[in-house]
C-alpha cells in the first residue's frame, strides 16, 4: 500500500469541522503551555501535524478493516488456493504501514511532550527568580566583622540564589552559580582566569552561614544543552561551582541549609601575607549568607555559635 499525505494549512484546519477539536481550541492549549510567540508557532505546528497523522491513520484503519472484511468474505466463497497467499501478503502490507504510523505518532507526541517539559521548568524557573529580591540586602554585620578580622578587602556580592535539591546532594558535592545570574563578572583577578583556565579550578577559602572557615574549591563547568532531534545546535552555558568540600558545609545542621532558602554569596581578598596588597600575592574568598523571611523583603541570619568561629 502507498502512502500519501496532504499538507494541511492553518486555514485549512479551520475550515475542517470533522476535527475532534477546533483550531482555537488548540491555539488556547498551546498558549496555556507556553508564552514565547516562536515556541508556540512550533507547538501548533506539531500539534497540528499529530492530528493529521492521527487522522491518517483512523483512515488507514477503516481501509484496513473494510479490505479484510471484504478479503474475509471473497475467501469464503473462492476455491483457489493461490488467493490465500495474495491475502496474506496484503495483511502483512496494511501492518506494515500500521506501524509506521504509529512510530511517527510516537515521535510527534515524544516531542511535544519534551517542549511541554521544558516549557513548565522555565516557568519554575521564572517563579523562582522572582521570589528572589530585586535590591539584595546588604552583608549582616557578623560576616562584616569576620572578614575584619580576616583583614579581608574588596568586599562584593557575587551572587544571590535559591538553593536547589543538587546544591545539598552529598554526591554532586558543589554550589552552582550560574554565570548568566553572577552579578559581579568581575570578581575574579586576571590571574584568577589564567589559573582556571591551566588548572581547571583555584584553592579558596569560604565561610559558611555559622561563621567557620572552609578550604574548598572554585572551578568552572562548561555545559552545552542538548538539540531537540537535531533539529537546532544545542546553547553553551557555564557556571561557577564551588566544590571538594562543599558537602561539608551542606550537611551541617548547624549551617541549616534547606531546599528553596535564598542565600548570598560574596566575594572577598586577603593576603597571603602581611605585606601590603601586591596583585598576584591576594587570595580569593567567599562568605555564604543564608536569607530568610524574602517573601516579606526582610532578611535575618541564621544564630551562629561564637565558638565555633576560627
Amino acid at each position: 500500500m502507498e502512502l500519501t499525505t496532504r499538507i494541511m494549512s492553518f486555514e485549512d484546519l479551520k475550515k475542517n469541522k470533522s476535527s475532534s477539536d477546533s483550531f482555537d481550541k488548540i491555539v488556547e492549549e498551546v498558549k496555556a503551555v507556553s508564552r514565547d510567540p516562536v515556541e508556540q508557532d512550533q507547538l501548533l505546528t506539531e500539534r497540528i501535524v499529530l492530528d493529521l497523522i492521527q487522522s491518517q491513520a483512523r483512515k488507514a484503519e477503516a481501509s484496513i478493516s473494510k479490505q479484510n472484511n471484504y478479503n474475509q468474505e471473497k475467501a469464503a466463497s473462492t476455491s483457489a488456493g493461490n488467493y490465500h497467499m495474495k491475502i496474506r501478503k496484503q495483511s502483512l502490507g496494511s501492518s506494515k504501514v500500521e506501524d509506521e504510523y504509529k512510530c511517527i505518532e510516537e515521535k510527534v507526541s515524544k516531542l511535544i511532550k519534551n517542549k511541554q517539559n521544558k516549557a513548565k521548568k522555565a516557568v519554575s524557573m521564572r517563579s523562582a527568580l522572582s521570589s528572589i529580591p530585586s535590591t539584595p540586602p546588604d552583608m549582616p554585620m557578623e560576616f562584616k566583622n569576620k572578614i575584619q578580622s580576616l583583614h579581608g578587602f574588596r568586599v562584593q556580592l557575587v551572587i544571590q540564589k535559591e538553593i536547589f535539591p543538587t546544591d545539598l546532594s552529598p554526591h554532586h558535592d558543589r554550589l552552582s552559580m550560574p554565570k548568566n545570574q553572577v552579578s559581579n563578572q568581575d570578581f575574579l583577578g586576571e590571574q584568577d582566569k589564567k589559573t582556571l583556565k591551566l588548572e581547571g579550578s583555584i584553592r579558596v577559602k569560604v565561610i559558611d552561614p555559622n561563621l567557620n572557615e572552609n578550604e574548598l574549591r572554585l572551578s568552572e563547568w562548561k555545559f552545552k544543552s542538548r538539540s531537540c532531534s537535531g533539529l537546532s545546535k544545542g546553547k553553551r552555558s557555564s557556571s561557577y561551582m564551588l566544590n571538594s568540600g562543599w558537602s561539608k558545609i551542606s550537611e551541617n545542621k548547624k549551617n541549616k541549609l534547606q531546599k528553596e532558602d535564598i542565600i548570598q554569596v560574596w566575594s572577598f581578598r586577603v593576603n597571603n601575607d602581611d605585606n601590603p596588597p601586591i596583585y598576584g600575592e591576594e587570595r580569593l574568598c567567599f562568605a555564604v549568607v543564608k536569607l530568610t523571611d524574602t517573601d516579606e523583603g526582610k532578611h535575618c541570619l541564621i544564630e551562629s555559635d561564637p565558638t565555633s568561629a576560627s
